[in-house]
């Protein structure tokens, strides 16, 4: 039985490519692939399903068929055949290679190595970040001063040399506060009150 193509099957009823794809689609006309995998729909189904065939259509379709063996004959001058002889020379010999190459790709399969088996890596947990607190001022950081050896020495403030030290400790043995000490030495209250606890 005389097989056609979806174009040429849509030349034939007289209707777009896309409603033959439809029809298939949903089951109303029924395709088989040829030997090459391409759709072919045969004339019975399209007479069964959209009635007759257009003539017009036909003649259409004989004219394109002999135009592809008239393309083939010009260019081979020996040779003249129509569509469907050239179609199944091309069908042979498609089939014929497949025949060669099918036990050659077996072949391969036989002596490629086997890999080894590969094992899958554990997955990688992520590390959680700390959030970060919000800064409700600018961050400025301090210029940090030369550690005095003295201060260190004794577990002082770093503004505490050995003179500052000696005359602190003068002046709270005679007994002034540590805000006056501070105008007398020039170095904060709070520096005092700890050299005076480090040194008691």
């Amino acid at each position: 039985m005389a097989t056609h193509n979806i174009t040429d099957s849509a030349l034939l009823v007289k209707k777009s490519r896309r409603t033959i794809q439809r029809y298939i689609a949903n089951g109303k006309l029924t395709m088989a692939n040829d030997s090459l995998g391409n759709p072919q729909i045969e004339i019975t189904e399209l007479i069964r399903v959209f009635g007759a065939l257009s003539k017009v259509s036909q003649n259409r379709l004989a004219k394109k068929s002999q135009n592809v063996a008239v393309k083939f004959s010009k260019k081979n001058n020996t040779i003249n055949l129509t569509h469907d002889e050239l179609e199944n020379i091309i069908t042979r010999a498609v089939e014929k290679a497949l025949n060669k190459a099918i036990p050659l790709l077996i072949e391969h399969k036989k002596t490629a190595p086997i890999p080894d088996k590969i094992t899958p890596t554990a997955p990688i947990e992520q590390k959680k970040r700390k959030k970060a607190l919000p800064i409700s001022r600018p961050f400025i950081a301090k210029k940090k001063e030369p550690k005095n050896g003295y201060a260190v020495a004794f577990g002082l403030p770093n503004a505490i040399t050995e003179v500052i030290h000696l005359r602190i400790m003068k002046l709270h043995g005679e007994g002034l506060t540590s805000r006056e000490i501070g105008k007398e030495v020039g170095v904060s209250q709070a520096s005092i009150q700890r050299t005076i606890n480090v040194s008691t």
